[in-house]
């Protein structure tokens, strides 16, 4: 007797979009300066919330007095060596710490951009850079009970080693990876900077440089437990260092200059924008060009641009599919799919999981050109086991 089973397959679709993030486009023929900041391409980094954020560039400009520069004649399309710059400095931001307590302990610190994404600059030197992990926001607080541990991120830990609500005191461990990095003992009610921890080691060449900080705002005790609130909390990486230096290569631009201030790099090498053509000069980084004639007095229209990837949740689709399985004579057919085990998928069944593909790393991209990638397929399958296992069992007796 052959009885006719229904797989439920549940296939989703993840699809992958390719975004691209172009600057201000230029025409050759009538363009008096040639210059992207974060206000005008939002591959550079811009912080709405950051007063003097805005301090990554790129620009062109002519060195070479002999060969025309780009806007001086429509048809020239040749940067010369050294011509194309990019520029980054650092800015300063308070700790939230300091802007919402009168802890004296810290006061700012310095963030360096680089090719649109935020740095730390290690005690204010931007060609030594980390990466914030961890940053509290105004509002933001954090509770644990004593004995408690806080993930902060990339191995980093807070734990509650003990705390003393009639003397007023906690007690508070830093750990990395599990060994314990730092440690303080902190008054729960006192003055400010008797509630305040902060963290301080020589990484990336620098000596007692900061690297995490964190505030008591209230302790209290629950119903069986004893707690503490925490707040401006920040942290990071003392371990995972950028550094920059002179003669350092981004695809088609060397560092020319590095300070505590900021960072400049040029091109080493002639760029030709050729026409209808896309011309890197970092590995990220690249300039559009039109067609010859599509600019002021027969010039070109160029800009400069990124690709990001950005990849969509997908709503599985449910498929049903009829096998074929042969079972003995001596099982009724009226009683076959039910000793199975075997359910058959609803018209309208749904499958309701999502899987979350990836994210961009963009910080800042003001109104993206999309434009559509291959779609990728992904599929999954639910099988049910019993069917096989009864089958076996049939097949055994008979």
């Amino acid at each position: 007797m052959l009885v006719f089973i229904s797989l439920i397959l549940a296939v989703g679709v993840c699809s992958a979009d390719s975004v691209e993030v172009r600057g201000t486009i230029l025409d050759s023929g009538n363009v008096s300066s040639i210059e992207w900041d974060g206000s005008n391409w939002g591959a550079l980094y811009f912080a709405l919330n950051d007063a003097g954020s805005n301090t990554e560039s790129l620009c062109y400009e002519n060195v070479d007095p002999e060969n025309p520069a780009i806007g001086a004649t429509p048809d020239n399309n040749v940067i010369d060596e050294n011509e194309l710059i990019y520029r980054t400095h650092t800015y300063n931001k308070k700790f939230k710490l300091s802007a919402k307590t009168d802890a004296t302990a810290v006061s700012t610190y310095s963030i360096i951009p680089l090719f649109g994404k935020k740095y730390i600059a290690v005690n204010d030197d931007a060609s030594k850079m980390t990466t914030l992990i961890t940053e509290q926001g105004g509002g933001s607080e954090k509770t644990l009970k004593e004995g408690e541990s806080w993930d902060l991120g990339k191995g980093y830990s807070l734990t509650v080693k003990q705390l003393d609500l009639d003397g007023g005191k906690v007690w508070l461990a830093l750990y990395k990876d599990g060994a314990e990095l730092d440690s303080k003992i902190l008054s729960t009610d006192g003055a400010d900077d008797e509630r305040t921890f902060v963290a301080k080691d020589d990484f990336a060449g620098k000596e007692d440089a900061v690297y995490f900080v964190t505030y008591v705002d209230e302790a209290f005790k629950g119903a069986s437990d004893c707690f503490v609130i925490l707040k401006y909390t920040w942290l990071v990486d003392k371990d995972d260092i950028t550094s920059i230096e002179v003669n350092d290569e981004f695809g088609a631009l060397k560092c020319t200059e590095t300070s505590v201030d900021g960072i400049t790099l040029s091109n080493d090498q002639e760029i030709t924008l050729e026409m209808s053509d896309t011309v890197y000069f970092t590995d990220d980084w690249y300039f559009r060009v039109s067609k010859a004639g599509k600019g002021t007095d027969g010039g070109y229209l160029f800009y400069p641009a990124m690709k990001i990837i950005v990849e969509d949740k997908a709503e599985p689709e449910v498929v049903t599919e009829e096998v074929e399985v042969e079972v003995p004579e001596s099982v009724s057919e009226s009683n076959s799919a039910e000793t199975l085990g075997v359910a058959k998928a609803a018209p309208n069944s749904e499958v309701t999981n999502r899987q979350t593909v990836g994210e961009s790393n963009k910080e800042s991209a003001e109104n993206p050109i999309e434009t559509p990638a291959e779609k990728t397929p992904g599929f999954g399958a639910l099988f049910t086991i019993p069917v096989i296992l009864a089958v076996l069992s049939f097949t055994k007796r008979k």
